[in-house]
């Protein structure tokens, strides 16, 4: 992978075109007294290049605060892929999360592209269902080394930025995060497995997980006080049986007075049904003794002298007949008459038989209601039930504290395994790095020796475990007998050391489908003045030879531009007052 073009709608911007080998990303100024070299966009140009590899702009990055000063520039990126063909990136401010790529046979502009082969791709997606930008570059890149780890995790070392400088191995962006983050990858692309460093930080973070669980039970149990525990679950059972026992038993005594809510409810239903029944014979009883009042029908002399009142003739068939009808309302009056006293009879009867059960059931509530309010009775009830339910709870207490300290025991058992597997792996991590490897060695040679054409000191890297086994990466100057000097404290040869350990990878790797570039920011302002000849003409046939592009940004003050050979400057950079020379052709 290799970088081609990088262009922008906005024709003011200082459109690159990369090639192989020394790449010069150069800046000066005609006035030195009214002029800043150190504010051209050199440093900028390369937080651009991340951003179009893809950089997820967050707070803390250089464009965050940047996003509105260019929400109408729209960039692509061209790079060339290891199979030769080319991958365009375009990627726009205004649409910041968003991805467009297309890939082709020959390197050229897609400003009027209007068929891309991905549009609208998100950055990054942890759905299976979505395809993100950073998932189709590492598919295209087709990277052999280091396979199992995303390109952008390895980037950084490919562009290091001026943040970049203060360790060889852990940059900036991983100055927070805990070292599964990183090392792994460092230690595979050193010739190790990086799986075993893996499953290291996996069994390390286990067993603090498990220490700080077992500390944290330990401070309120004990795991000794198992059997303690145990015996006060088994008093407390006992007891629990005892007091059931009084509890059914007084359940028994209520039974035997024949109490329960069904035999009161029963009983309210009894009375409420004999009341009904009794105001009904009462009922039935006043309108029969009504009706056994009732006068028989008007006598016959009435109704003669009536007659004759009114003048009407009253002839003696008319009362022979009248005669006849009242002799038969009598026969049948009587007959009523003698029916409704025997249904008297039986209604008082009846009458007497639910007024005495009203009364059998008035009692037996009131017995009740006597026994249910007797205060010893309700007292040993809620005695008995109080006690009972506080055992229950004492042992549930117990019962949860006794499982508590059986998986503390566990977990400790557990503890005790992981660690005895973390010595094995321990053992051989660091029996692969007593051991060490080709590449390793190969690397830390070509380490040596680039550092001593550059330097003209001896610059080693090695890894080490310290006191908790755990990987350590180092790089360092050592004298003539091989001691290490405090010369890399400084952070000239500290940065001298990072763009060695970047060219020795590189270097390395040249004939793998990996990187074949490398960007460094203002490497000659680390140099000597003496030596700043021998480093170009280092990395030039380093460059030539490796097949590889490195890309370095300098200003006049660092070396002349007749130091360059034609081609080799493959942008300009100058400040004037209106900021038409500097990266982005324009001040912001």
């Amino acid at each position: 992978m290799k970088l081609s073009r990088l262009y922008c709608d906005d024709p003011k911007f200082k459109n690159i075109k990369f090639k192989d080998g020394l790449n010069v990303i150069y800046g000066y100024v005609n006035n030195a007294e009214s002029n800043d070299p150190h504010n051209l966009g050199k440093s900028a140009l390369i937080h651009l290049i991340d951003f179009m590899l893809l950089k997820e702009v967050k707070k803390g990055n250089y464009f965050y605060n940047k996003r509105n000063v260019f929400a109408s520039h729209t960039f692509y990126l061209e790079i060339m892929l290891n199979n030769e063909s080319f991958l365009t990136i375009r990627r726009s401010f205004k649409n910041i999360t968003r991805v467009d790529i297309k890939i082709s046979n020959c390197s050229q502009e897609l400003f009027n592209c209007e068929e891309w082969d991905y549009t609208n791709l998100v950055l990054n997606s942890k759905s299976k269902k979505t395809i993100s930008a950073t998932e189709v570059l590492n598919q295209e890149l087709k990277f052999n080394i280091l396979k199992n780890y995303d390109y952008r995790k390895l980037v950084g070392y490919f562009i290091r930025t001026q943040n970049d400088y203060s360790d060889v191995f852990q940059l900036s962006k991983f100055s927070n995060s805990t070292d599964e983050v990183w090392k792994p990858f460092i230690f595979e692309l050193l010739g190790f497995n990086s799986d075993l460093l893996l499953e290291r930080y996996i069994n390390y973070s286990e067993i603090e997980k498990l220490k700080a669980k077992i500390s944290n039970m330990e401070s309120f149990y004990n795991v000794s006080d198992i059997d303690r525990i145990n015996g006060q679950i088994n008093i407390l059972d006992r007891e629990k049986e005892i007091l059931e026992k009084d509890l059914d038993s007084f359940n028994f005594y209520l039974n035997e007075k024949q109490i329960s809510q069904d035999l009161i409810k029963e009983i309210e239903n009894k009375s409420i049904e004999l009341n009904s029944h009794a105001y009904n014979l009462r009922s039935d009883i006043n309108l029969i003794e009504k009706s056994l009042n009732t006068s028989e029908f008007l006598d016959f002399e009435y109704i003669k002298e009536l007659f004759n009142e009114v003048q009407i003739y009253f002839n003696d068939q008319l009362q022979k007949s009248y005669e006849e009808l009242v002799e038969f309302n009598r026969s049948l009056i009587k007959d009523r008459k003698l029916h409704l006293t025997k249904l008297l009879v039986e209604k008082k009867n009846e009458l007497k038989k639910a007024d005495e059960d009203l009364k059998t059931l008035g009692n037996k509530r009131s017995e009740i209601l006597s026994i249910l309010n007797s205060s010893d009775v309700i007292s040993k009830y809620k005695s008995l039930r109080t006690n009972l339910i506080e055992k229950e709870k004492s042992i549930q207490g117990l019962v949860t504290q006794k499982d508590i300290i059986l998986q503390t025991r566990t977990d400790i058992k557990d503890l005790n395994t992981k660690k005895k597997k973390l010595e094995e792996i321990n053992q051989k991590i660091e029996t692969s790095i007593e051991n060490g490897n080709e590449t390793l060695n190969d690397i830390r040679y070509l380490f040596k020796t680039i550092f001593e054409q550059i330097t003209g000191k001896k610059g080693i890297i090695d890894i080490s475990t310290n006191t908790t086994s755990n990987v350590e990466f180092n790089a360092g100057i050592i004298s003539e007998n091989g001691e290490l000097t405090h010369e890399d404290e400084g952070f000239s040869y500290r940065k001298i050391l990072c763009m060695c350990f970047d060219l020795a990878i590189l270097g390395f790797y040249s004939n793998k489908s990996f990187f074949k570039f490398l960007y460094h920011d203002g490497p000659l302002e680390a140099l000597h003045e003496n030596r700043k000849e021998s480093y170009l003409e280092f990395i030039k046939d380093y460059s030539d030879k490796n097949n590889i592009q490195y890309i370095i940004s300098v200003i006049d003050s660092d070396v002349p531009k007749e130091q360059f050979e034609k081609g080799e400057i493959v942008c300009e950079l100058f400040q004037d007052e209106e900021g038409k020379g500097s990266l982005f052709g324009f001040k912001y």
